[in-house]
């Protein structure tokens, strides 16, 4: 019975680590925010995410007047669905970096991605 309730345990504590690895939406437009980053609206249908289950998404730009750097960031509500994404769009021209870090996944000017999904 106690190998079963410490098996328990650790699993928890596993599954509770695996989803602290990904930042919230808030905690990653803080980071944009601080590294000069401004939001802007976008057309989501533009990232062909119809089919799947969003929790957030947002876009931010920074230098938008001279070379401007974009990012493209979409929370999915579950692993398998950010896993899928990135499977099914990957090579795509009109995602550049396309990167996933858990349920993130980010594209758009390489430096505004690292960001996101780190380094």
């Amino acid at each position: 019975m106690k190998k079963k309730v410490v098996f328990i345990a650790a699993l928890i504590c596993v599954a509770l680590l695996l989803a602290a690895c990904t930042p919230d939406g808030g905690e990653l437009r803080e980071a944009y925010k601080g590294a000069g980053y401004d939001f802007q609206p976008f057309d989501i249908s533009a990232a062909h995410v119809e089919e799947y289950e969003l929790s957030d998404y947002f876009s931010a730009v920074k230098g938008a007047n001279s070379d401007p750097k974009t990012v493209y960031v979409l929370f999915f509500a579950t692993l398998g669905e950010a896993r899928r994404y990135v499977e099914e769009h990957s090579g795509s021209g009109n995602m550049p970096n396309l990167s996933r870090s858990g349920r993130l996944v980010a594209f758009g000017a390489a430096e505004a991605v690292s960001i996101a999904v780190g380094s």
